[in-house]
């Protein structure tokens, strides 16, 4: 009877690991029709590569989640909102979550290589997903890490992708309809705080006129 439970169990998670699809983690790829090639910046969007992130100095990586997932928003004040449902994607063959940039010519785009491919975590094949890219300064581990460091960050337009059938299907999902972006600073708690005061001041200021 033991044997029998632990080989369901196995069955089971088995079964689990194998209904996850995957999605490629690329900003530039010119072998799919619609293109990708979406840089992302520091400070505002621009063109080619001036502006463009680059090197290890800056990090990125794929989020995602099953439909119905809130992606985040950052403002141009770095005022961050959204985040249910989504997580940070990791490589079904290195565990790899976040990646760098290139340098040169390439700044903007992410330092992949091969290994691009995302388990799409609560995603099966066949089925959709929302995903979306983000970017930060800096040395966090993790998107978490990233929006509570007070340094730059950044997060993409969402994508809603139907993922291939099925992990022999030679059709791999590509981030099609991504679009650049740029990461800007986040304010410090006590940036917030001071701005409170000055609006609270402001209105007992209007009052006592």
């Amino acid at each position: 009877m033991k044997k029998l439970l632990v080989l369901t169990a196995v069955a089971a998670l088995t079964a689990t690991a194998f209904g996850q699809g995957v999605v490629q983690f690329q900003n530039r790829d010119t072998g799919v029709t619609p293109q990708v090639n979406a840089p992302i910046y520091l400070d505002v969007v621009g063109t080619g590569s001036v502006g463009a992130l680059s090197g290890a100095g800056y990090r990125a990586a794929l989020l995602g989640g099953p439909v119905g997932s809130t992606a985040f928003s950052v403002s141009a004040g770095g005022v961050v909102s959204g985040g249910a449902g989504m997580v940070m994607l990791a490589s079904p063959t290195t565990g790899a979550t976040w990646v760098t940039f290139r340098t040169g010519a390439a700044s903007g785009f992410v330092a992949v290589g091969a290994d691009a491919a995302r388990t799409a975590v609560g995603v099966d094949w066949g089925q959709q997903g929302v995903f979306q890219v983000v970017a930060w300064e800096g040395s966090a581990a993790t998107w978490a890490e990233a929006i509570a460091s007070q340094k730059k960050i950044g997060a993409s337009n969402p994508l809603t992708l139907t993922l291939p059938a099925g992990p022999t299907d030679p059709v791999y999902r590509a981030l099609q309809g991504l679009t650049p972006f740029a990461i800007v600073a986040v304010p410090e708690p006590s940036s917030f705080a001071l701005a409170g005061l000055g609006a609270a001041a402001l209105l007992i200021f209007r009052r006592r006129k």
